[in-house]
């Protein structure tokens, strides 16, 4: 037990993160609203679409090389889409002092909020990884057309073999990554409790601490050589095979034409883009509030809870972590809309650091923290 100064200290120091965490809720449930309406096709996407398949109709019909056409035009959308993801945007997005942001999460890490790993990473692999997600739909569209074309070129004499083998595994690759993201969630909090987990049960089977981060940081590192080798720098190498091994260079004014078709198939990716990401985004909202309530209101020691300044203190202090890094969390992430000029909208998940410019919740989140590390 504590002394009752102590307590009411404690409580008062509770209290105002409960308030944190109710007002954090009421802005997710409202963002959460907000894209619930949000789902509406409008007339002028609808007029759009119907233009890029009669475009793709008469292109099938009147040009050489369609397939080819097709299947170039793919590969550099593919390029091209994947860059505008990965670039952080909007407000929230900012630039900041380094210094701010390194003293941010040092405060973090020796706050016991990072105790085994980089959040700024992870947050960073996570919005990898949601905004890819949302991408699976379109390109499965995309590329089992390439790969039906793909077979049809060849059978018609149109593609080499070699050329086949290249489009046809630079097309499962990229299917491949996006259907695994899409299916294990890499970014959710239980795939994240999955990895510690399953960490720990290596560890107590008598591996070595070092030998188990090792293991996964190798892991790791070839995981992310084999999504840029395969997903990132491949598809340039393709493009380059499709083009020298086709006759698409003989065709009047070809950049053109590959313009053409990869405008109509960015259209189609965005709004199967569109459709994933706005569920996408209310799913994301909706487990942030989860966990949010869940360290809220844990019967007994959650931080609204008048029993919580008597509870163990290495409870209290690991329902502080909780708190503070479900509050931490959800605060770090930014869903933003985009539109064509009000058509077309999609979601996309970025990362927005402006917390660190609040003194104030960061000061009282830190300092929940520290009497957390020191209970």
């Amino acid at each position: 037990m504590i002394g009752r100064s102590a307590a009411d200290a404690v409580w008062q120091e509770s209290t105002a993160i409960h308030e944190l965490v109710k007002n954090e809720i009421h802005t997710l449930q409202e963002q959460q609203r907000v894209l619930r309406t949000g789902g509406r096709i409008g007339h002028i996407t609808l007029a759009i679409l119907l233009i890029c398949i009669i475009i793709n109709g008469a292109f099938l019909f009147f040009v050489k090389d369609y397939f080819a056409l097709f299947i170039a035009a793919g590969f550099y959308l593919y390029m091209v889409y994947f860059i505008t993801l990965i670039i952080p945007l909007g407000t929230g997005a900012r630039g900041l002092p380094f210094k701010e942001v390194r003293q941010f999460f040092l405060t973090l890490y020796h706050s016991g909020v990072i105790p085994a790993a980089d959040r700024f990473t992870r947050i960073m692999l996570d919005i990898f990884y949601i905004n890819s997600r949302a991408l699976f739909g379109g390109f499965l569209v995309i590329f089992s057309i390439v790969l039906v074309f793909t077979g049809i070129g060849f059978f018609k004499g149109i593609f080499s073999g070699a050329t086949v083998l290249v489009i046809t595994f630079q097309s499962i690759s990229i299917l491949t990554f996006y259907g695994l993201v899409w299916k294990f969630e890499p970014y959710s909090l239980h795939y994240h409790n999955d990895m510690q987990e399953l960490k720990g049960r290596l560890v107590t089977k008598r591996f070595p601490h070092w030998a188990v981060v090792v293991v996964f940081g190798t892991a790791a590192v070839l995981v992310l050589f084999v999504i840029i080798s395969t997903i990132i720098l491949l598809p340039g190498f393709t493009v380059h095979k499709v083009l020298t091994q086709t006759s698409i260079g003989n065709l009047d004014y070809p950049l053109l034409l590959i313009g053409i078709v990869l405008a109509s198939q960015y259209f189609m990716v965005r709004f199967f883009h569109g459709i994933s990401s706005r569920e996408l985004a209310e799913q994301f909202s909706g487990a942030q509030i989860a966990r949010l309530q869940s360290a809220d209101t844990e019967p007994g020691c959650g931080v609204g809870s008048p029993h919580a300044p008597d509870c163990p203190a290495v409870l209290q202090a690991d329902r502080k972590r909780e708190v503070a890094g479900a509050l931490l969390d959800s605060k770090m992430y930014r869903v933003e809309k985009k539109t064509l000029f009000g058509a077309f909208p999609v979601y996309i998940v970025n990362p927005d650091f402006s917390v660190i410019l609040d003194e104030q919740v960061l000061a009282l989140i830190t300092g929940y923290l520290g009497n957390a590390r020191n209970s």
